[in-house]
């Protein structure tokens, strides 16, 4: 459908000229070139017909030179509307083609259409006066035409030549459709190789982009998956890091209660063996005492029917002394109750700070450990995470407690 349309848009409004569409279309001073060609061919044929005839002179009748005049304007306008044409074809062509452009663009054509129509009607109107121009000057210089005006013979020998004319325009016409033609289809024929090649270069492109793109693909599963092992890894080593430093702080914390229990075991022993010892010789005191005061009773017995009043005395005495010493006895033990009260109370105290000072010496210490390590965190974050893990491996403080208390309950009760 394409080619028919080709041809029949070539083929349509043809007129016999020597000139090429595409030299019209390229060459805007064309028409007066060829206007002045054609006048010029005229009068060269008028001169060699009259020098073939030699001294037989004879005139062209006014009749005849208005007929190819008119033939040569006719065949201008023939010209400027196929000219028309094409543009206006050529026109559609490109708005079919480019469908996307905006309508600022087709008005802009519209504009120069109208530019156009003005400008060409402006040259018709000059080319015409030109023509006329043209005319007065043939009339006024050549001699030849009126001369031969008023002879009517060669009116005969110059209908043959334009015949001749004519069938030369006709063959040139038929050549230039053929070689036109010819050229729509070797274009077509170049237009389809050219469509293959691109089809084959576009598939060729595809496949290579889709290899390209399974090739990316792979690359980044392959980079992708080892990301994941690798931040597995440190995720791996992280957690290892802090089990050992959950282990370090732990035995650490093991080592200091161990330390601080056998310091408070030696000092409660030494302390209640001190107590011991002094209850020991209290007690001895009192079995002497007891020991005096049955042998006094028993001398007392024997002297009692000897002196009655004197025993009753001295017993009186006897027994205020040793109220006395009871008292004092009483007194002595209450001052060592409070002042072993004291005691354990600064032991108590004492093991505290140390507890505390040594708790903050282990923070400092394994808060310079994770900075040098590069691990980030907060004191108040690694005491509580201490802390939590000392009560949860020592739970068992409050029962060392309560057997040094039932220790030194059982002391006094002994006492």
């Amino acid at each position: 459908m394409d080619v028919e349309r080709k041809k029949n848009f070539i083929n349509k409004d043809t007129s016999v000229s020597k000139a090429n569409i595409k030299d019209i279309l390229q060459n805007s001073n064309y028409i007066e070139n060829y206007i002045n060609y054609s006048l010029q061919d005229d009068e060269n044929n008028l001169n060699v017909a009259s020098k073939r005839k030699g001294s037989s002179e004879h005139k062209v009748g006014s009749g005849e030179i208005n007929t190819q005049l008119k033939k040569l304007i006719e065949h201008l306008y023939s010209l400027k509307f196929t000219l028309e044409k094409e543009k206006k074809r050529q026109k559609r062509k490109k708005k079919n083609m480019f469908n996307d452009k905006s309508r600022d663009e087709e008005k802009k054509k519209e504009k120069e259409k109208c530019v156009n129509n003005q400008i060409n009607n402006i040259q018709v109107k000059n080319e015409q006066g030109q023509i006329h121009e043209k005319k007065k000057k043939i009339f006024n210089s050549c001699k030849l035409v009126r001369k031969y005006l008023e002879r009517e013979s060669l009116a005969a020998s110059s209908v043959p030549h334009l015949m001749k004319t004519i069938e030369i325009y006709k063959n040139k016409n038929v050549e230039e459709k053929k070689c036109q033609n010819y050229i729509i289809t070797k274009y077509e024929n170049v237009l389809r190789n050219m469509k293959r090649k691109h089809i084959n270069e576009i598939s060729e492109i595809k496949n290579n982009v889709l290899q390209d793109v399974d090739f990316l693909i792979q690359k980044y599963r392959n980079v992708s998956l080892e990301l994941l092992q690798i931040s597995k890894k440190k995720e791996v080593e992280k957690r290892e890091e802090k089990k050992r430093i959950t282990e370090i702080c732990i035995s650490a914390c093991k080592r200091f209660e161990e330390d601080v229990k056998k310091k408070a075991k030696a000092s409660l022993q030494s302390h209640l063996s001190e107590i011991t010892k002094s209850i020991s010789g209290i007690k001895k005191e009192k079995e002497n005492l007891e020991k005096k005061l049955v042998e006094l009773n028993q001398k007392m017995d024997e002297q009692k029917h000897k002196t009655e009043k004197k025993a009753f005395d001295v017993f009186e005495n006897k027994i205020k002394e040793e109220r006395a010493l009871n008292a004092e006895l009483r007194k002595r033990l209450s001052l060592e109750r409070e002042q072993q009260k004291i005691l354990i109370t600064d032991l108590y105290s004492k093991i505290d700070i140390q507890i505390k000072k040594y708790e903050e010496s282990i923070i400092i210490i394994f808060q310079n450990f994770l900075l040098n390590n590069n691990i980030t965190m907060g004191i108040g974050e690694l005491s509580k995470y201490i802390k939590e893990a000392m009560c949860l491996q020592y739970r068992h403080d409050h029962l060392s407690n309560d057997v040094i208390n039932e220790v030194i309950n059982s002391n006094r009760s002994n006492f």
